[in-house]
């Protein structure tokens, strides 16, 4: 046991003694590289100059001309002269719109026409396309009538052109009822008979003819006559029988 012990201790004592030789080692190796640093002289860096600062032209009257033009204190300081410009006449008034034309019906016997009439001409039958006065018809319904004047449309209500009931009270007035006094009476020409009944073509149809006073349904030469109510009054026309 003691033997044991005693190789412990000595196997212990050497391996101090070990560590003890490589601890002065690093020692001494550290002292030196410590003392070859500081005896190591630094090399002189060369430094290089720094640039020289450019010059300053002086200043030229000429750069400060807009201060000289555009003072703040003047503004009336500006070598532009501004010319003014008068505005544009302007337009023409537009002409009044002309009296419109008078409403008095319309028939639709082929191409439909509208019954209507001025201050200077009577009653008579117009189509789409035709001049009514200093209006063109554009286009027309049962209810409404589209006019060209002045390059514009001027859209109405039919109604609204129907003559008012004091001018056809004034019309009336202006047609005479009874002959003059010279004037011999007439006597009323007979019915027409046959297809003397049968008045000017309109595409398929026939016209009546005046003092025509057959009923409605009659039938004549292969024509049927149609007699129907409208807005001003009741209008009449033969149709083929088909």
């Amino acid at each position: 046991m003691n033997r044991k012990l005693i190789l412990l201790n000595v196997a212990l004592g050497g391996i101090l003694i070990w560590i003890g030789v490589q601890l002065r080692q690093h020692w001494m190796e550290s002292t030196a590289r410590e003392q070859a640093a500081l005896a190591r002289q630094a090399k002189a860096v060369p430094v290089t100059p720094p640039a020289s600062v450019p010059s300053v032209d002086p200043a030229a009257p000429a750069a400060y001309i807009e201060v000289a033009q555009k003072t703040l204190f003047s503004k009336d300081r500006d070598p532009n002269v501004i010319i003014d410009v008068a505005p544009p006449p302007p337009p023409p008034p537009e002409p009044p719109v002309p009296p419109l034309p008078k409403y008095h019906g319309q028939m639709a016997f082929g191409e439909p026409v509208l019954v209507l009439s001025t201050e200077k001409s009577p009653q008579k039958s117009y189509r789409k396309g035709e001049k009514v006065g200093e209006f063109e018809i554009a286009s027309f319904d049962r209810e409404t009538v589209t006019f060209l004047w002045n390059n514009k449309e001027l859209t109405h209500d039919l109604r609204s052109l129907a003559p008012k009931e004091a001018e056809r009270k004034v019309q009336a007035a202006a047609t005479p009822t009874t002959p003059p006094p010279s004037a011999a009476p007439r006597t009323p020409p007979p019915p027409p008979r046959g297809e003397a009944m049968l008045g000017q073509a309109n595409g398929a149809l026939r016209a009546c003819v005046p003092n025509d006073n057959s009923p409605d349904g009659t039938v004549i030469a292969g024509y049927k006559k149609v007699i129907t109510g409208g807005l001003m009054g009741a209008s009449c026309h033969w149709e083929p029988i088909r």
